[in-house]
């Protein structure tokens, strides 16, 4: 049996053949600039990988001194746990773990009997952090709201517990917060932050008996 084969004018008429060595003249034209490219996204890759394992080894590094840390902390080793958490502070501070050492930094300055601004000054950078742990802010806002309050500055108490407040993972805390802020800004003589300390309250899922609790400020 014969087998008819295509001539080559046959060939270059064929439109199959035709599209097929377009696209081998694109590429032949082309070569340069596609090279760049496919180098420019080996290289893309390479980063997004080697950068996402490097954050790995950089979290379980800095885990595994918060672990070191705060077995010194609970051991009530004061000193020993300052110098950890100051080691995961400096070297870690973009990482949770890091930034979660500003607020056992200022636990650890309290029971060392350091001076109340250290402390306060370690408090303000962890709630300054972006560190998405509510409860621990919360923590935090109460303990600088003490602070002032101890200082007689009761605006910047009734501040710090209202945010306290707002941080708060359980709507009893939330309301008792709010309104510990409340009567702090009542007794300082500021109508206003007191009136929005209300309407923040009522916003709130409250009871009946808790609803009565807030409207009992704005006739105080």
């Amino acid at each position: 049996m014969s087998q008819n084969h295509m001539t080559k004018k046959e060939l270059n008429e064929d439109p199959f053949f035709e599209e097929v060595a377009h696209i081998v003249d694109f590429f032949k034209k082309h070569q340069t600039l596609l090279i760049a490219i496919v180098s420019v996204l080996i290289v893309a890759l390479i980063v997004v990988f080697g950068g996402s394992a490097i954050m790995r080894n950089q979290n379980e590094k800095a885990a595994g001194q918060y672990g070191i840390a705060m077995d010194y902390y609970n051991k009530a080793q004061y000193v020993e746990a300052e110098d950890n958490f100051m080691i995961l502070a400096e070297q870690y501070k973009r990482n949770d773990w890091g930034k979660r050492a500003y607020y056992y930094l200022a636990l650890v300055s309290k029971n060392l009997g350091n001076d109340a601004i250290e402390t306060l000054e370690y408090l303000e950078k962890f709630v300054s952090t972006d560190l998405d742990d509510t409860a621990m802010k919360a923590a935090a806002f109460k303990l600088i709201a003490a602070h002032y309050y101890g200082e007689g500055d009761l605006i910047m108490a009734a501040d710090n517990y209202l945010k306290a407040s707002k941080k708060a993972l359980s709507l009893k805390e939330k309301l008792d917060l709010g309104i510990k802020a409340g009567n702090l800004y009542i007794e300082s003589d500021n109508a206003s932050k007191k009136d929005a300390v209300v309407n923040y309250l009522l916003g709130l899922d409250l009871s009946k008996s808790d609803e009565v609790r807030v409207k009992a400020l704005t006739f105080r």
